[in-house]
């Protein structure tokens, strides 16, 4: 059941493998896309997660969280990226 999760937590990160792949420069239009794919996928992932655990958590506390997580997990990938292109440029 956790997998669900797991393969949430992995789309952004394949997506920023790709850029990585075509070479591209980090630009607010990445960032924006990256944020949308986590939090999607974190939200979507923990609701459903939530609903077949059976968790004696409320919706909202759970997709606050889930939205909360996936913003900060964009960034922290956001931030890897560019740092391995400012690594990769020297």
């Amino acid at each position: 059941m956790e997998s669900i999760l797991l393969v949430a937590l992995l789309l952004p990160v394949i997506y920023l493998m790709q850029m990585i792949k075509m070479k591209t420069n980090m630009r607010m239009k990445h960032i924006y896309n990256t944020l949308l794919i986590s939090t999607i996928g974190v939200t979507i992932s923990s609701t459903v997660l939530s609903f077949l655990k059976d968790y004696n958590h409320s919706l909202f506390n759970v997709v606050f969280g889930a939205i909360v997580l996936g913003v900060i997990w964009a960034l922290l990938l956001c931030g890897c990226y560019y740092c391995y292109q400012v690594l990769a440029k020297k």
